[in-house]
């Protein structure tokens, strides 16, 4: 048995362990070509595999598709028809590009399906020429409601067995979920195109009916060597919504389901920055202008990393002692906008640390959530008495949330692995605008 240095972190040590086993030669045992992807996540008919639904700008009236090949595919589309008559059959033709990582190569084809009406049920197929895929459903959102499905951390070092039976029984228990949240490090080393394998294989019947929203987490940017790097994969596999950037399209995005708009984060700002700065400034000015412009009752703001310093807290600075890096560059930021919820990961543990303003707990600040841990990495996370209105026992052994919502109302629920409910939290009427925030601010400041 061995002890993790006290010096070392959580997040190091998982680099060290990894390397370890890459020195080991494990690597020689997986799969050299993308065309060795398991049966699960595979499509019939067609060379496609990695087939997934993920979210648009406004998902009641459009959806993206997106698939992998081994071949070259260029008149490849996506027909879309109404599940109930089969009819109105709209074939949309996707986009292909040329993808090569960890020293293997695919084509990669996304297609924008426009144009659908809201709250209806629809099926799609990937076709080339006469060959198509089986039918597969497609439901546009509602316009006034919306059940989310959220996974945290979904890394793991057992070929993603505990990710596949997270959203498999989270599904079957919540069949009225319209979408799912990938909360970021979906995977262990964002360059290993095995890892990347075994988790579309876990997230195959989910993501082929169900759109995903994923978000970019550390592990997303690391090289098969622990190095930080670009994001190749994440950006290949989820080509998501624009955000107008020339220089970090699709690494953050925004979108609208029901009465939410969700506002995607990007949090890595202190892994890319020597390879291309400038990340945490320009999502700040474009935040404000997007959370302005939504007209949504509920403003959501999704990132990875979270805003507790639980490694290695202050306890001489009463203030910002026990605040990460990443919340002290972002709260200011959400304490001016004032969206409802942030939702964050990263720590591998679920914490409910209720309202905060101005670095310390607050009626009328953003309800902060730790969304937990769905992969099998545990951590034995230490309590911070400040902020932690609740925490799970420890060491915790997974969990998923769900998020409901109404024009009125916004319902928030932790649940174990085993289904059993182990938090909640709700909101009754949607936090006050930015506007609203700012005029009160100056005024208490007079």
């Amino acid at each position: 048995m061995f002890r993790i240095p006290a010096a070392v972190s959580r997040r190091h040590f998982l680099g060290i362990g990894a390397r370890s086993l890459l020195g080991l030669g494990l690597g020689s045992f997986l799969p050299s070509v993308f065309g060795g992807v398991p049966k699960a996540s595979a499509a019939e008919g067609l060379d496609a595999f990695f087939v997934r639904q993920l979210v648009a700008q406004d998902n009641a009236v459009s959806r993206a598709i997106a698939w992998n090949s081994a071949v070259e595919e260029a008149e490849a589309v996506v027909d879309v028809r109404l599940a109930a008559n089969g009819q109105d059959i709209a074939s949309v033709p996707a986009r292909e590009t040329l993808f090569a990582d960890d020293g293997e190569q695919s084509f990669s084809h996304t297609a924008l399906l426009t144009g659908l009406a809201p709250g209806t049920s629809y099926e799609y197929r990937l076709r080339t020429g006469d060959t198509a895929t089986a039918w597969l459903p497609l439901q546009t959102a509602e316009r006034n409601t919306c059940k989310a499905l959220i996974f945290p951390d979904s890394q793991c070092s057992d070929d993603y067995r505990t990710w596949r039976t997270a959203a498999e029984n989270a599904a079957a228990r919540h069949p009225d979920a319209a979408f799912f949240i990938m909360m970021g490090d979906l995977v262990d080393n964002g360059e290993s195109s095995y890892q990347w394998r075994q988790w579309f294989a876990g997230a195959a019947g989910l993501i082929r009916r169900l759109p995903c929203a994923p978000l970019m987490g550390n592990h997303e940017t690391y090289d098969l060597g622990w190095k930080c790097r670009l994001p190749h994969a994440w950006l290949n596999y989820f080509p998501m919504p624009g955000n107008a950037s020339a220089r970090f399209y699709g690494w953050y995005y925004s979108f609208d389901w029901g009465p939410c708009h969700f506002a995607a984060l990007n949090t890595q700002w202190e892994e890319v920055d020597a390879l291309r700065p400038g990340l945490l400034a320009e999502q700040a000015a474009w935040l404000r202008t997007d959370l302005a412009a939504s007209r949504k009752p509920w403003k959501i703001v999704l990132m990875h990393k979270d805003v507790i310093e639980y490694d290695y807290p202050d306890p001489a600075d009463p203030v910002t002692g026990d605040i990460s890096t990443t919340g002290r560059a972002l709260m200011p930021l959400f304490d001016e906008l004032r969206p409802a919820v942030v939702l964050t990961a990263h720590q591998h543990t679920y914490r409910r640390l209720g309202r905060i303003l101005r670095f310390a707990p607050a009626a009328d600040g953003p309800l902060y959530i730790d969304t937990g841990n769905c992969g099998n990495c545990y951590y034995d996370v230490p309590q911070n008495p400040r902020f932690d209105e609740k925490m799970l026992a420890q060491p915790e052994r997974g969990n998923y949330m769900t998020l409901e919502a109404s024009k009125e109302h916004l319902h928030l629920r932790c649940y174990l692995p085993d289904g059993t409910l182990a938090d909640e939290a709700a909101l009754d009427h949607p936090a006050p605008s930015a506007s609203k925030a700012q005029a009160a601010d100056a005024g208490s400041a007079d």
